[in-house]
């Protein structure tokens, strides 16, 4: 006789840590495609591939604007898949093959050069761009489906935040060696090889989310409404948008800073022995500290814990800026202090399923798709902005790939790599002032009701 399993507060039988393990490995596996463009796409670009800065700041601008563009397009028809498998996991599983192959092509420098070779940086980087919104809004809107129980949405946040970082430690502390390693004197041989090992490791670990990350909470075809109307509704919820705005600040200052960040610490700094290390210091200590991430949001609330963490990210840019940054030891320890704003990383996600919930009480009509998908766009673009920008910003100031470093260059490259995001950050205070989900017994009010409204819908279904 098979035991009974026993049931949560919200009828589910409750997650276990295979779940929260399995899931956080998805963003590791989107580190190993995504932190390594991030981080090393622009230099890979200008000083192996051979753009110049301006040509590298148009592209990665066209290619987030259509990405940010595509994502609501995804998020669309995900929401109006219906399979066995449910509406999210089959995507991520064919995603996750179109990701490697494009995470591959990007970092091979063609056997041709002039406005095809330019054309192919194109094709190659708006290719991975799809292939990374048909995985990953998916992926990130699954906990949004996988249970009610806000402790384990934020459990599940926190495994794919600790995923992320671990990713990102991994890349910062590998990459280099791999290129030099595999390339033996030949940047463009090193880079190539790299991304196909990564590339290779990291799709099991997709398709073991796609098997093992079960939709729980779902959505019948005849209770959807027509795509212009769940696209205005996504817009009348003052809370998503607040939340994605969130979003779109907190990435605009970390991905931005992250894509130049080693110029500032190859140029600026001018210490190679502790590249690796700095770049990678802010997700040590943010993996640290994520494990105590549910607890902290526990007692402070997401909406409290997100404005600390904008604080202390932005104030840590800004002392780096302003102070003696050739100092190792006081580099040291304000990277320490910037990686405590990690423990944030759960909030955005938690305060947009927040929203989704509420709004699904007050409407009944559930966006958790079209709701993902914009925060997609709203990230990318955020990426998209700053990458540019601040590129912008250090070609204004004379930088030029292979150029004299000249005291009036560090300035710029300091400025793009601490100031500009250090006060993004501080932004991104505003749209968590407005936020108003945060009220003590509000969201458990809201998820009973929907609690009750399923077990209604699913007797009702019995009877019928």
């Amino acid at each position: 006789m098979m035991k009974e399993q026993k049931l949560n507060a919200y009828g589910m039988t409750p997650l276990t840590g295979k779940h929260y393990f399995v899931y956080g490995l998805g963003n590791f596996a989107s580190q190993l495609s995504w932190t390594m463009v991030s981080t090393y796409l622009s230099i890979f670009y200008t000083d192996v591939f051979g753009l110049g800065v301006g040509a590298v700041a148009l592209l990665m601008l066209i290619a987030k604007v259509w990405d940010g563009i595509n994502d609501p397009m995804m998020g669309t028809l995900m929401e109006r898949t219906h399979t066995r498998w449910g509406r999210f996991r089959p995507y991520i599983f064919v995603g996750a093959i179109f990701l490697v192959i494009f995470t591959i092509l990007t970092f091979t420098v063609p056997g041709f050069g002039g406005p095809a070779k330019l054309a192919y940086a194109y094709i190659t980087y708006i290719g991975l761009g799809m292939s990374y919104t048909m995985t990953n809004v998916p992926y990130l809107a699954l906990p949004a489906v996988m249970t009610r129980d806000p402790k384990e949405v934020n459990k599940l946040n926190a495994a794919q935040m600790m995923g992320m970082t671990i990713g990102q430690i991994v890349l910062n502390l590998f990459v280099l060696k791999l290129v030099l390693w595999f390339g033996k004197g030949d940047q463009a041989a090193g880079y190539h090889s790299t991304a196909i090992v990564f590339a290779l490791v990291a799709l099991p670990m997709f398709w073991a989310v796609a098997y093992l990350s079960k939709e729980r909470i779902t959505v019948k075809k005849e209770d959807q409404g027509k795509v212009s109307e769940g696209l205005k509704l996504v817009f009348k919820n003052k809370n998503l948008v607040c939340a994605m705005m969130y979003c779109f600040f907190n990435m605009f200052g970390m991905l931005g800073r992250i894509s130049v960040a080693v110029y500032f610490y190859m140029h600026c700094v001018q210490n190679f022995t502790f590249i690796t290390v700095f770049m990678m210091m802010q997700m040590i200590v943010g993996t640290l500290i994520m494990p105590f991430t549910p607890k902290i949001i526990d007692k402070f609330g997401k909406k409290k814990t997100a404005i600390i963490s904008m604080v202390i990210q932005g104030g840590a840019l800004m002392i780096l800026f302003f102070g003696p940054y050739e100092n190792i030891v006081f580099d040291f320890v304000v990277l320490i202090c910037y990686g405590l704003g990690y423990v944030a990383g759960p909030c955005g996600a938690g305060m947009m399923i927040d929203a989704i919930d509420d709004f699904d009480d007050k409407y009944g009509y559930r966006n958790d798709g079209m709701a993902f998908s914009f925060q997609g766009t709203a990230v990318k673009i955020a990426t998209a902005i700053a990458n540019s920008l601040f590129l912008v910003v250090m070609g204004a100031f004379g930088y030029v790939g292979g150029g004299e470093i000249t005291p009036h260059v560090q300035t710029g490259i300091n400025v793009a790599a601490n100031l500009l995001p250090g006060l993004v950050f501080f932004i991104g205070i505003i749209p968590l002032a407005i936020y108003n989900l945060d009220k003590p017994g509000y969201m458990e009010a809201v998820r009973e009701r929907l609690t009750a409204r399923d077990k209604a819908k699913r007797e009702a279904a019995k009877e019928a």
